[in-house]
């Protein structure tokens, strides 16, 4: 019997440290800039950013629970 189950995806360690981590910082950094420029608790800018997870996860909701992390 052959599996139909898709590979599990994988960064590569030049995907992390050239395209995530930055990734990773330019949020962090825009993120602190609208707490300051909104004067805003962090949870706001924290909920926007679970907002922006839950609009991806339902614009593709093949991937849905199907990540190696959860």
């Amino acid at each position: 019997m052959t599996s139909t189950r898709k590979a599990k995806w994988e960064t590569t360690p030049e995907q992390i440290d050239n395209q995530i981590l930055p990734a990773y910082n330019e949020i962090a950094k825009q993120s602190v800039h609208l707490i300051n420029e909104f004067q805003c608790p962090p949870e706001y800018v924290a909920d926007m950013l679970r907002d922006i997870a839950d609009a991806l996860i339902s614009a593709h909701p093949e991937s849905e629970n199907k990540c190696s992390c959860c």
